[in-house]
């Protein structure tokens, strides 16, 4: 069937639905779904989720309420499950789209097809025009360097649920995880230099300082059981090692140098893993004891991490 899917995990926020909506509901095109999985939201917010949408009366709006607590990557596959159509993206509740969103999607499908160009919205509202690389697109993400984000694929179904949907072990890194896998799978894809019709509005980094061990856990899944899985040429392994350099960045943006107990394993498994040699690791330990001491500031810390662990990709830009 011709048309597109939509697919939004919700958690309380009814608030950012509605508006969402009003944005859905204003599209050239009209031949959208848009299912929603919510998960476990307090009474007082399915409530006003359930009223606002009774009232509303759209049969192309689906609300879908788990039994039970999970995360968004369960969300989301639930959502692929009840999809009526071949084509679908993934939207969250406080995304903005511009009015042609669904009518820029309509257009033939590969495996799946990326719009690169994006405005990222801050927490004062001021927008920056994201533009990701032309090149080289596994490496940029081997390299923890994220060019694009859930919403800027659009996917072909069946091809979706071919490799699996997203992990639903991975409280973070979801969207990375699956970019990587599918360009490991998939030769049959498609990079948009589109004009901007997604606004994707982030939080300041300040603002997640209980983000350290989540991120830490997922790192090492990834690394430890997904990465494991490719035959990766030494270059890519060397990219890697980004990983770690972002594990050192949230420790640092926390401000809780307690935190150090989440990072230290991950500098481990990239050791044994071989994505570090024995000189990284030693510098690796060196720095989270001068930072740990407090013998060095967090942004010297965060410099000189950054130095010995994060690598540009070669572009052909």
């Amino acid at each position: 069937m011709k048309g597109l899917s939509i697919i939004t995990p919700h958690f309380n926020d009814s608030k950012g639905l509605e508006q969402l909506y009003q944005l859905l509901k204003d599209q050239t095109v009209e031949k959208w779904e848009w299912i929603i999985v919510d998960d476990c939201s307090s009474e007082i917010e399915k409530n006003k989720t359930t009223r606002v949408f009774n009232n509303i009366n759209d049969k192309r709006v689906q609300i879908i309420f788990n039994a039970e607590k999970t995360n968004a990557s369960v969300c989301r596959n639930k959502g692929i499950e009840f999809c009526s159509y071949e084509k679908l993206v993934f939207l969250d509740s406080d995304d903005k789209i511009a009015l042609n969103f669904v009518e820029n999607r309509c257009i033939e499908i590969l495996d799946f097809t990326v719009f690169k160009n994006m405005v990222v919205v801050d927490q004062e509202g001021n927008g920056v025009e994201s533009n990701a690389s032309n090149s080289e697109y596994l490496n940029h993400f081997l390299n923890a360097n994220f060019i694009w984000q859930t919403t800027a694929i659009l996917w072909n179904k069946a091809f979706l649920l071919k490799i699996g949907g997203f992990n639903p072990k991975l409280t973070r890194l979801q969207d990375v995880e699956l970019s990587i896998r599918a360009l490991f799978k998939s030769n049959n894809y498609m990079v948009l230099n589109n004009s901007v019709d997604f606004y994707y509005c982030v939080s300041n980094i300040r603002n997640r300082q209980n983000f350290v061990q989540p991120v830490c856990e997922s790192v090492h899944y990834l690394v430890s059981n997904i990465l494991e899985t490719y035959n990766l040429n030494k270059e890519q392994k060397y990219l890697v090692r980004a990983y770690y350099f972002m594990c050192t960045k949230y420790l640092e943006r926390s401000e809780n140098r307690r935190h150090i107990e989440f990072v230290k394993p991950n500098l481990r498994l990239f050791y044994k893993k071989d994505y570090l040699g024995f000189s990284g690791y030693a510098m690796g330990s060196f720095l989270l004891n001068l930072y740990q001491f407090r013998l060095i500031s967090g942004s010297t810390f965060l410099r000189l991490n950054r130095y010995f662990f994060k690598t540009q990709v070669a572009s052909n830009d």
